[in-house]
């Protein structure tokens, strides 16, 4: 059974203060109700199995592991099957992250500045390394194929690969994605960081969505020959 997907309004992202960022109060339905509304186009989403997903990485997983995202991401971007135009609406992921799923954030992120969490509740848009729940599904979505998250959870055992590849700017083009994270799978962390900083410096003289796969994969493999 599916679920109805809301999103939260500007007027509830001001709910979300430091105390509730630190986790030392909640915010309860009564408190959020008035401040959400449907997606439009009455969109849905199998949500329960979201909720068990999530439920079951918070029991599994210690606080802080960030080996949870490869456990969740796949049922994430399976279960919220939703198009790129609706995933670009940061409403929704303020939703999901402060009125759906906020225990999980808090799980998966430790509080180390107002400025730091507050992202991690109420970032999204163009930044996929932001939100803590749209960062899951964007990722799976730049990674999987037709339902192999094979990608998708190599990139995830890499924390080092999603730093690097994901909070850079070319991380939305899927081509140039694939190709990065293919080549880099079993480079160090040295070596993943260079290639990632000298690709994204390549792309001021390149552009990005000219280049197909097979030639940003023949680029990536330069740098990493370059780096080594």
């Amino acid at each position: 059974m599916n679920d109805k997907l809301y999103r939260l309004t500007e007027d509830g992202r001001r709910l979300v203060g430091q105390s509730f960022l630190r986790g030392e109060v909640t915010l309860d339905d009564e408190d959020l109700d008035e401040y959400v509304e449907p997606l439009p186009g009455q969109l849905t989403a199998n949500l329960n199995a979201i909720d068990e997903a999530v439920e079951s990485v918070v029991q599994e997983y210690a606080e802080y592991d960030t080996s949870m995202d490869k456990a969740l991401a796949e049922d994430v971007h399976r279960n919220l099957d939703i198009t790129r135009r609706t995933a670009g609406d940061p409403g929704l992921w303020h939703w999901l992250a402060v009125y759906r799923y906020p225990h999980f954030v808090r799980h998966r992120w430790e509080y180390r500045s107002e400025e730091a969490m507050r992202e991690k509740f109420l970032g999204a848009g163009s930044d996929l390394y932001s939100n803590a729940i749209h960062r899951l599904w964007w990722i799976a979505e730049l990674t999987s194929d037709q339902g192999d998250y094979t990608v998708t959870h190599e990139v995830f055992s890499n924390q080092t690969m999603v730093n690097k590849v994901f909070d850079r700017w070319f991380a939305r083009y899927q081509p140039a994605v694939v190709a990065i994270c293919d080549e880099l799978a079993d480079e160090p962390s040295r070596v993943i960081d260079e290639t990632t900083r000298r690709f994204n410096h390549a792309l001021t003289n390149v552009q990005l969505e000219g280049l197909s796969e097979e030639e940003a994969r023949e680029l990536v493999r330069q740098i990493i020959a370059e780096v080594k």
